[in-house]
């Protein structure tokens, strides 16, 4: 009998090192779970800032920037010449000039009793003066050479001279129309309101001096129509 119970008391105290050993086993598991979980912690916030370190752009550009120092605008311009092919100037063009000149033309805006403005001479006197142009119309045709067809309004401007006469003072072209191929004979046709005479017509006390439009009209070279169009005070 005392021989059983020592048997089973060598059972009980075989069993208790197994429970000692899972125990132990237990807590170095736990141990290694808590020093990998504060390891994990630990490198988040480097992570973090190596993460952050490489987002950030380098002063290094931005310091050999500084060095350099902005390029001038001259050297810029310089730059774009010597990599982009130089563009030609457009040729200039010679244009006759047909605008009118009014040159001295003076405005006195004197009135009559009614507050009207009273032109240095009437429309239908210059009409009357007028066929002393033709002439020189005619000898402006022939010498250009060529047998146009065509209008233009012309204008000239009438004014109190020095000596108290009526003169034509300034003569211009006031829109070339269908006339505007012949330059020339233009610049001939207008200046044949000088040969105008006025002197026999009074100068008007009041007389304001007015821009008359003159209307010419050719065809195949000969002059068709050669007439005061209407006038005004102002050019």
């Amino acid at each position: 009998m005392a021989s059983a119970r020592g048997i089973r008391h060598s059972r009980g105290v075989h069993g208790r090192p197994g429970l000692l050993a899972l125990g132990a086993g237990f807590v170095v598991v736990l141990g290694l779970a808590l020093g990998l979980l504060k390891w994990t912690r630990r490198a988040a916030p480097v992570a973090t800032a190596t993460a952050t370190r490489a987002r950030e752009p380098s002063a290094a550009p931005v310091a050999e920037a500084e060095r350099a120092g902005p390029r001038t605008a001259a050297g810029a311009a310089g730059e774009h010449r010597a990599g982009a092919p130089r563009e030609r100037a457009a040729p200039r063009v010679a244009v006759p000039d047909l605008a009118p000149n009014p040159g001295s033309f003076t405005r006195d805006l004197k009135r009559d009793e009614n507050g009207k403005l009273v032109p240095m001479i009437a429309a239908d006197q210059l009409s009357a003066e007028l066929p002393r142009a033709e002439a020189p119309m005619k000898a402006c045709l022939e010498r250009s050479g060529r047998r146009p067809t065509g209008k233009a309004t012309l204008s000239f401007t009438v004014a109190a001279g020095k000596n108290n006469k009526l003169i034509i003072e300034t003569t211009g072209i006031q829109d070339p129309d269908t006339l505007s191929d012949y330059p020339d004979l233009l610049e001939c046709m207008h200046q044949t309101a000088s040969v105008l005479v006025l002197d026999r017509y009074p100068v008007p006390e009041l007389g304001t001096p007015i821009y008359v439009r003159r209307h010419v009209r050719v065809a195949n070279g000969e002059l068709a129509e050669d007439s005061i169009l209407n006038f005004s005070y102002n050019p």
